[in-house]
């Protein structure tokens, strides 16, 4: 029993020291944190993410000297333009006319010793600012669909610049300072020999159009589809996947819902459409947010799965559309779409409809299309198209899908563009005429 006493002694001096060495754990511990940022937020991207010049882009230069035009719809040629617009310095922005007219349009486009770079739809100026630099804080809150360059008096190192609007009917007027006259010519000036001969068509009271005088050679395209997978989508718009109850209608259609929104596939033409119902609003939203808003939504989880390009904005629904293209030419097809669509609601997507598949592997062949000119003189023998009705006329390719073998055809073909829809010019339409889809 003697022992006793020191062994209790013992046992006490080691439990006091080991709180105090688990105290001090306690207090000196911290967590991991490089761990666990790593396993929170893991961002779903559907694709590769874009910049915003990425999917503005002309679809036309035209240019005007010693009062003949030349022309060219070639990819390269686009990039190359905006390339040379990039880092320009504008000056003095100042609105010219509100009201322009178009023999007005005409005359400046006519005018010698300019290019005129043609955009499918209306640009807000805030979007500029990617790719040329404003002196101006604050941009004004309008669009522009053309772009004229004057390179009359570049020797002096100026540059005029005009931006027109066939919506808005306004003309602004810049100009840019030159640092480089050499530079300026070799990349504006001296490509203009080298490009195609284009015939201005006038129409009584409406803006002229511009077409090649050459025929054209062009490829017709055969993809393999590459399927995007439907539960990505569904991971990326629904705030609760887990919850996301699927229902297969048809052997066509499926739809998932979690009780607030709806996404609806087409699973024979790869297309969906996803709609929030109680977004939906009648508060038109300012063209430079509604861009931006639909921009970002789609980049955000990757959604350009393709050369997809801002072609039209509808400011009355706030809706924005981006075009497939391929080589430069825009995709169009009877069979599926070929359209990223956004409509925008109260602070947040409303209706959302895009292709789920993108184009992978290819073969090709070369085909010729008539010239433009040619084709010009075919529609003016039809009844059932009238010129003054038209507001382009545009190559672009025609997709037809075959299910079974999950193939898509790309055909070169002529299309009109009449109140923002395309209509394919057939053989059968033009009498005879071949455009590829014989």
């Amino acid at each position: 029993m003697k022992y006793i006493e020191p062994v209790k002694s013992i046992v006490l001096f080691l439990l006091v020291v080991l709180s105090i060495v688990l105290t001090f754990s306690i207090w000196t511990y911290s967590p991991d944190y490089n761990v666990i940022e790593q396993t929170e937020g893991k961002e779903i991207l559907i694709g590769s993410q874009k910049n915003v010049e990425d999917v503005i882009k002309p679809y036309k230069a035209l240019y005007s000297i010693d009062d003949k035009f030349t022309g060219t719809v070639s990819n390269g040629a686009m990039k190359d333009i905006m390339n040379v617009f990039e880092g320009w310095n504008i000056l003095d922005l100042v609105r010219v006319n509100n009201n322009i007219s178009p023999s007005y349009i005409n005359e400046m486009i006519r005018a010698n010793n300019r290019m005129t770079v043609f955009f499918a739809g209306e640009i807000p100026f805030s979007e500029l600012g990617t790719i040329f630099k404003f002196d101006e804080k604050e941009l004004p809150e309008t669009t522009f669909n053309r772009i004229i360059v004057d390179w009359t008096n570049y020797t002096n190192k100026e540059v005029q610049l005009y931006f027109v609007s066939s919506s808005n009917k306004s003309l602004l007027r810049s100009h840019v300072s030159i640092t480089n006259t050499n530079r300026f010519a070799k990349d504006i000036i001296e490509p203009v020999e080298q490009q195609s001969p284009y015939k201005e068509i006038e129409r009584e009271g409406y803006t002229s159009l511009y077409v090649a005088s050459d025929k054209i050679e062009s490829v017709k395209y055969t993809y393999y589809m590459n399927e995007l997978s439907p539960g990505l989508f569904k991971n990326v718009l629904f705030s609760d996947p887990n919850v996301v109850q699927r229902n297969v209608e048809s052997a066509a259609f499926e739809k998932y819902t979690d009780g607030l929104s709806l996404m609806t596939l087409d699973t024979r033409a790869k297309s969906l459409t996803y709609v929030y119902p109680t977004a939906e609003s009648s508060e038109r939203v300012e063209p430079s947010k509604l861009f931006q808003d639909s921009f970002d939504f789609i980049n955000e989880h990757g959604g350009f799965t393709g050369d997809y390009r801002y072609v039209s904005s509808n400011p009355s629904k706030n809706q924005i559309d981006y075009q497939l293209y391929l080589q430069g030419f825009p995709v169009y097809s009877d069979q599926t779409t070929t359209r990223i669509t956004t409509q925008w609601g109260d602070n947040r997507i409303f209706r959302y409809r895009r292709p789920y598949f993108s184009l992978d592997i290819s073969e090709k062949e070369i085909k010729e299309l008539p010239s433009g000119t040619e084709i010009v003189e075919k529609i003016q023998k039809l009844n059932n198209i009238v010129l003054s009705d038209i507001d382009e006329i545009s190559i672009g390719y025609y997709l037809t899908q075959d299910e079974n073998l999950k193939l898509f055809t790309l055909e070169p073909s002529w299309f009109i563009i009449r109140n923002g829809s395309w209509i394919l010019l057939t053989p059968e339409m033009l009498g005879g005429v071949k455009n590829g889809l014989e």
